[in-house]
């Protein structure tokens, strides 16, 4: 499965392609889309053009996206809003589907702790993907994004053979407990 991970913003969004292989996580691709200070609707239009050709020249099956969460600043939480809705309508032009987590849960998963800070999650982004050099904060957050996505996604598959086992079990015995024939 191939995921992309978005980090949103209106200045600076991180983004990063994992490819996930039963247990084995590899990036493919990363960087930042930075589109700078001016004028909030041509920010928001580069940075809907810049995930439009990731989505078209990489193809991801899934979109892995930070939750909004609740700034000390009204205006920061307008401004991530704005562009989760822009990374959230790239997706659906693609018709890529979107899982979004909330930053605690994905720190959690890449670094086993929700608080974590932006180093240690640069690091386990390094370890987890096997990168050889350190990600900007931006990109390692959407790698982040990513490796979350993929990693929940591979848990959802155990849980579900597990699952199916255990039906698949219950179908075969007859009432009473025998096997059926």
């Amino acid at each position: 499965m191939r995921i992309l991970g978005v980090d949103p913003g209106t200045v600076r969004t991180g983004w990063g392609i994992v490819d996930c292989d039963g247990a084995k996580l590899a990036e493919v691709d990363s960087g930042v889309l930075a589109v700078g200070r001016g004028v909030l609707a041509v920010r928001l239009a580069a940075v809907y053009s810049g995930l439009a050709t990731i989505l078209e020249r990489h193809r991801p099956d899934h979109v892995s996206l930070e939750k909004a969460f609740l700034a000390r600043n009204v205006q920061s939480a307008f401004r991530l809003g704005e562009a989760r809705g822009v990374v959230l309508a790239a997706a659906a032009a693609a018709a890529v589907e979107v899982s979004e987590y909330a930053p605690r849960t994905i720190k959690k998963a890449v670094v086993g702790y929700g608080g974590a800070e932006k180093e240690q999650v640069q690091a386990a982004v390094v370890r987890i993907v096997g990168l050889a050099r350190k990600p900007a904060e931006d990109e390692a957050d959407a790698l982040a994004a990513a490796i979350c996505h993929a990693l929940r996604g591979s848990f959802d598959a155990k849980v579900a053979r597990a699952l199916d086992r255990e039906t698949g079990d219950e179908r075969r015995l007859a009432p009473g407990g025998d096997r059926d024939g």
